[in-house]
């Protein structure tokens, strides 16, 4: 019945395509030209581009540059130095005929070398994504909220992690690390995890090394329409666009050496594999060593990620790539948070805990957590603006870790216990999707229609001793005992052994109706059908039960450009609905599902060197599922959530060289209803005022420098609201050179050596330095 629905909504997406789209492919013609400085002087090695039909060629030594086979009709033809945009030329190809372009740049050699480096910092304002709408859509014309980081502003703050990456997005300020090793970022009131990858879902408990990030897309409200059940965070979601092959030969490397003993290794590669560019390699690579300031703990970690372009022919083209992790440590500590509360103290900075402590011991190692994800992307051009897309995405994660768990009890008292937990995670993903447009008069429809399979197998295996024993946190300080009481060596037979599968069948389409060439309405409705088969546990005499259901997941939006090309009023609404698994007690819950209601306004001016979203939200969910705050490997469904605020972010370049990234968020959240006497009080982790800055200048000769600051109010670490986590401030900055053949950064981090922790309890990172160099070729 579920592959039925697959293959009738296959064989109507198409039906439904044009005869124009299948049957006509359209003539095509050839663009040539030449390119030169305003003193006249050929210039090389500039790229030239067909936006959307990625026909790409260099400019020889003479200037001069050829792209046949390009689909008859209006083209834009990109020229850029080095990868970074300069001029945008439209042009008419005519069949079986060569149109001739010619390029004059305003600027003599010498400042040509100049103006790239610029035209690289002002890549940080760049909001261009094909991933958000899952189709070519300005953001003008969007009426979903976003905000990106790009790998240039990740550069200029000399980032060296996932978390610090991800908090350079405007707006975001709490992401973490979890107790269980797990990054975590709160959006909008709501958890969100990192299971998004190049616009599909991905199992992924740890991020990984930020060295293959080409951006980072914040996308906010409960996108379920695109993105799924399982996809779904309500406050928005993090997809990670990573790097992809181009058609130069190019490559950097990398050392990074700071304080706690860090150090970091990597490398950015990139070839043509044949003549005529058709074949493209692209590998990075990093390896990392993370000491501790505290008594305890490190991080070992390595990436390999290469990625593949194949343009098999002007019709059909190939990618590739795959990113391999491996991250080691030792168990995690589980801080006192609940018990803190229950121990009397209102306020989570008051517990005399030593922030330089752990309570644990580097002894408790385990064997390396392993990611491996792989992902292909078919692309086929079915003729015209019509494409047929499919997208096949892979996962197999290995999660080996424990946590020491801490628990206040008599004054100076602290109970401490351990659990091991081992988790073998192996998910496929397919989703093809069809793209085009086609006209009704003279409304055009830019349409999109996909299904989606998705199915995730889990084993999941712990291991609990508990109390292990009790100790006088003031005084003693003994490591955590673990050669006699390590729970895995402990128990012949696991505590816990279960494995889970299920499987996600979808449907979805998306139609953006644009009246005028200021007003868009975007329609759009998936269908997911959830099959749980539940955790089955060793031993279990029991069959597991999971839902096994279908919902509807609408999105509604519509973007009007009060001023043509340089601001936007829009408005949407969408939902997100997500289907909870069993507890691992065998309980089972009904769909969660949000709703949100938004609206503001887009500003893009003087050509990008302004753009802002401003906007307002207001988002409901009904049935939520939490963790049981008695056992949280049991979950109760007992209440409804509201979270409404305000999100703004800017990204500016008033004058060449200064640029200025800037978030800000304000959210009100709190039980409405709930069955556990926490009706009106706010959800743990939700700050009132949240935000985020970074200004930076850079001369022409390559010199520059940054500063910003990461901003959080008091927040309750409790659902309960009796316990308070304080509010922070972490200021950082960043001095850098950089030239065509290096670049030399040195950053410190947390400048004023602020003691603040995560929504765990965790203490943070005090002062950092980190100094770089890197080498180009």
């Amino acid at each position: 019945m579920k592959m039925n629905l697959i293959l009738l909504v296959s064989l109507l997406c198409y039906i439904c395509l044009p005869a124009s789209a299948s049957d006509d492919p359209g003539g095509t013609g050839n663009i040539a030209g030449r390119i030169t400085t305003s003193d006249g002087q050929p210039a090389s090695a500039v790229t030239v581009e067909v936006e959307g039909f990625r026909k790409i060629a260099i400019s020889n030594d003479k200037g001069a540059f050829l792209i046949k086979n390009v689909p008859s009709g209006p083209r834009r033809v990109r020229i850029s130095l080095v990868g970074y945009e300069t001029v945008i030329r439209e042009v008419t190809v005519e069949e079986g005929r060569t149109t001739d372009v010619a390029i004059q740049l305003q600027i003599s050699q010498t400042q040509l070398k100049e103006v790239t480096v610029m035209d690289r910092r002002n890549r940080l304002t760049d909001k261009k994504s094909d991933q958000v709408a899952r189709m070519e859509l300005e953001n003008l014309n969007n009426p979903q909220s976003y905000s990106v980081a790009t790998k240039e502003l990740l550069l200029e703050k000399n980032v060296q992690d996932y978390q610090t990456a991800v908090r350079s997005i405007p707006g975001i300020a709490l992401s973490t690390e979890n107790y269980q090793g797990t990054s975590e970022v709160m959006m909008r009131g709501f958890s969100a995890l990192p299971y998004i990858r190049n616009g599909i879902y991905f199992i992924n408990l740890v991020a990984g090394d930020p060295q293959n990030i080409e951006r980072l897309e914040a996308i906010k409200g409960p996108a379920g329409t695109l993105y799924g059940s399982q996809g779904v965070a309500y406050g928005g979601l993090i997809n990670k666009v990573t790097k992809k092959p181009f058609q130069r030969r190019a490559g950097e490397v990398g050392l990074s050496i700071g304080s706690y003993s860090f150090s970091r290794l990597t490398a950015d590669l990139n070839t043509p594999l044949n003549e005529d560019h058709t074949a493209l390699l692209r590998v990075n690579a990093a390896a990392g060593w993370q000491g501790s300031f505290q008594d305890n703990g490190y991080a070992r970690s390595y990436m390999l990620a290469p990625s593949l372009s194949l343009q098999v022919n002007e019709r059909f083209e190939i990618l590739v790539d795959a990113e391999l992790n491996s991250v080691n440590r030792p168990a995690l500590t589980s801080y006192p948070v609940y018990s803190a509360a229950a121990a009397g103290y209102k306020r989570y900075d008051e517990v005399p805990l030593d922030y330089f402590k752990t309570y644990g011991t580097n002894r408790a190692d385990y064997p390396p957590s392993l990611t491996n994800n792989f992902f292909v992307q078919l692309n086929h051009k079915l003729g015209g603006t019509w494409k047929l897309s499919a997208n096949i995405a892979y996962a197999d994660f290995h999660y080996n870790g424990g946590t020491i768990g801490l628990t206040l009890g008599a004054p100076d008292s602290l109970m401490r216990d351990i659990y091991d937990f081992y988790w073998d995670y192996n998910s496929i993903e397919i989703q093809p999707n069809v793209t085009g447009e086609f006209n009704i008069g003279n409304v055009r429809n830019r349409v999109l229609a996909g299904v989606d399979y998705q199915h995730i197998k889990t084993l999941a295996t712990g291991y609990w001793i508990g109390p292990v024993d009790t100790i006088n946190y003031t005084t003693d300080f003994r490591i955590f005992p673990v050669k006699p009481v390590r729970a895995s060596q402990a128990y012949s037979d696991a505590y816990y052994e279960a494995d889970f599968r299920q499987r996600t069948y979808a449907a979805y389409v998306s139609d953006v109706i644009s009246f005028t060439d200021r007003l868009n309405v975007l329609l759009s409705l998936r269908y997911d059908h959830y099959d749980d088969g539940g955790y089955h546990y060793r031993n279990a005499t029991e069959k597991p039960v999971g839902p096994d259901a279908g919902a509807f997941a609408p999105k509604l939006g519509i973007t009007y450009q009060v001023l043509k090309d340089k601001m936007t009023v829009f408005a949407n609404y969408m939902q997100g609905i997500r289907y909870i698994a069993p507890d691992m007690a065998g309980n089972t819950f009904k769909p969660e599902r949000a709703s949100q209601m938004e609206g503001g306004v887009k500003i893009d001016l003087a050509n990008g060197k302004l753009s802002s979203t401003i906007s307002y939200y207001n988002i409901e969910v009904q049935d939520k599922v939490r963790p049981s705050p008695a056992n949280p490997n049991i979950s109760v469904q007992d209440g409804t959530q509201k979270s409404a605020g305000v999100d703004v972010d800017i990204m500016a370049s008033p004058v060449d060289g200064l640029q200025i990234v800037a978030g800000y968020g304000y959210n009100d959240s709190k039980f409405t209803k709930d069955a556990a006497g926490k009706e009106g009080k706010r959800p743990f982790a939700t700050p009132e005022h949240t935000g985020n800055l970074w200004v930076s200048y850079t001369l022409h000769q390559g010199l520059g420098i940054g500063a910003g600051a990461v901003h959080s109010d008091e927040y309750f670490a409790t659902d309960d609201n009796d316990l308070i986590m304080p509010g922070f401030t972490v200021f950082n900055a960043n001095l850098f050179y950089n030239k065509p053949k290096y670049r030399l950064a040195i950053s410190v981090d947390n400048i004023g050596n602020e003691r603040y922790f995560n929504f765990y309890g965790t203490p943070q990172m005090p002062r950092r330095v980190v100094g770089s160099v890197s080498f180009k070729f």
